[in-house]
Order: C-alpha cells, then structure tokens, then sequence
C-alpha cells in the first residue's frame, strides 16, 4: 500500500495539520480539533456523572483512580489541540512526542482510571441500552472482543501497527499530508495501546487473564519490539520519511538530525516507560504474594489451635 493508496481515504491535497506559517509563533499554534475534543469532553462529563450515581459502590474507587482518569484524558486531548500537532508536520520528532503521548501516557492513565463503570452509568439511558447495550450484548462482538484482548493478539496488534505506521513505504507520509488518514492513524495506535495496556492494567470490574510475572512478561516483549523498530529508525543513515525533506524546520535541526532525535524520543523514554510498569509490577506482585503468605500462616496457625483445644 503506498501513499497515493491511503491518501485515496480522503481527499487529495487536504493537510493533516495546520501548519505553522513563515513568521507565525510556533507556541500560539493551537486547533479546535471537534472530533478530539468532543467525544474528550463527554467521556469526561460521563465518567463524573457516573461517579456522582453511584453512592453505593459495590467496589474501591479511589480518588487517584479519578486523578488518573482525567490526567489522562487531559494528556491525549492535549496531544493533538495543542501546538504539538502543528509542529508534527515540521518535526518528525515531535510527531514521535505525539504519539509517545498517546500510546504511552494517555491511554494506560485512562486505563487506571477503571473507566467502564462510571462512564456507562454517566450515560443517558438511552444511549446505554439501546446502543452501547445492544451492541455489546450481540455474541459476535463479545467473542470479536476476547479474541483481540488475547494476550498474544493483543501484542502483534499493538505492535503491528507501529510498525506498519513507520516502516510501511508511504504510510507515514500519507499521514502527514491527508487529515483523514492521520486522524486513522491516531486511532489505530490509541486503540492498538489500548489492547496491550488492557492486558496490563486492571481496569476494573474487567481483569487481565494474565498473573503478574506473565504481565512483566509481556511487557518486556512489548519494549523489545518498540526498541527495535526505535533502533531501525534512528541508526537509519539517511532520512525516511520524504514528506520532512520539504517541511520547512522550525527548529535548527536536519532532516536527519529529526529522525534521529525522533527515534529516540521513540526508544529511551518509551524503554523508561516499560521498565517502570514491569518495577511496579514486581511490587505489586510482592506485596500480594507476602500477603497471601500472611493469610496462609494465620490460617495454619489459627488450626493449630483448634486442634490443640
């Protein structure tokens, strides 16, 4: 598939950014981008509306739950309003930055957040039942659902489209250039991040199939993959991307200076990232493993009295 193929998903000549003109300030270079901001700003009014109808909870839901929630859904919509955007069509590394945000901040925080139960219960009735209800409650969407959550598929999805994205001749560039196809290609790596954080992250009342060594596991395989296409792009010794070769610079950088440095922003805070989940991770399966070691002593204990009286 080349670019002139995926600029065909929308009409031809229409930039995918609004970018910055010749003597325009790069940092006043904010977007009213409707459809980021408008399902943004419902989710958001959901979540706190479904807090406030349910007094009686039938589980925890703390108040860093609700902070992660909205961090999040602040840092995605952030990510592409804010002059960040606008200079992804000047900078390579600044797309990078975009979408390191997304993939790696953005959705995991909304994850955290346990978002399913106050969302649906912020919804008008007749949005949940007649239309999120009787689309999920079809049989052929909740087995299309396990099926993409399996923790395998999951991971050759997530990771299949980073690749394909910077790696596929023209991918890229049809991005840049059509708006169409760079608002698919921020949904394909939101919803690829979004599988792979589900198997990570427990966002109640659903849960990951996989313990917690599994889950460390699998993030492991995940950085792996991120580090290597990282490593394809900033060792790369000439630019990858044509669509940059023309962009007029913002900053004091080469076109290929901007993909190395794109690669990085792609490799280093991306491994930091992962290494830092599967740390907690092991903390998490620390504590519960010596809790579960408590519990099983005081019950032995607790028979030992019994027997001995």
């Amino acid at each position: 598939m080349n670019a002139d193929l995926i600029g065909g998903l929308t009409s031809a000549g229409v930039a995918a950014h609004d970018a910055i003109g010749e003597g325009e300030s790069e940092w006043l270079a904010w977007s009213l981008d409707l459809p980021v901001l408008i399902p943004g700003i419902l989710l958001g009014v959901f979540y706190a509306r479904g807090l406030r109808r349910w007094p009686v909870r039938s589980r925890r839901h703390p108040w860093w739950m609700v902070a992660c929630f909205y961090s999040g859904l602040l840092v995605g919509v952030l990510s592409v309003v804010s002059p960040i955007d606008s200079l992804g069509s000047h900078h390579f590394f600044m797309h990078m930055i975009q979408h390191e945000l997304i993939m790696l901040v953005a959705v995991p925080l909304i994850l955290l957040g346990a978002p399913v139960t106050p969302v649906l219960r912020g919804m008008p009735r007749w949005l949940r039942v007649d239309f999120v209800g009787s689309f999920v409650g079809e049989p052929s969407v909740r087995l299309l659902w396990r099926w993409l959550t399996q923790p395998l598929v999951a991971l050759v999805i997530s990771q299949g489209v980073v690749v394909a994205w910077h790696l596929f001749p023209g991918w890229y560039e049809g991005a840049v250039r059509h708006e169409g196809v760079h608002y698919l290609q921020h949904f394909s790596f939101a919803f690829g991040a979004l599988l792979f954080w589900w198997n990570v992250i427990d966002p109640a009342p659903l849960h990951s199939p996989m313990g917690y060594l599994l889950r460390m596991a699998y993030v492991l395989a995940g950085t792996t993959a991120q580090a290597a296409i990282a490593a394809m792009i900033t060792l790369a010794d000439e630019p990858l991307y044509e669509v940059y070769l023309t962009a007029r610079p913002i900053f004091d950088l080469s076109p290929l200076s901007d993909q190395e440095l794109g690669g990085l922003v792609m490799w280093v805070p991306g491994q930091m990232i992962h290494l830092g989940v599967m740390g907690a991770l092991f903390a998490v399966w620390a504590t519960k493993s010596e809790q579960q070691q408590r519990e099983v002593e005081e019950a032995q204990e607790g028979g030992s009295q019994t027997v001995a009286l």
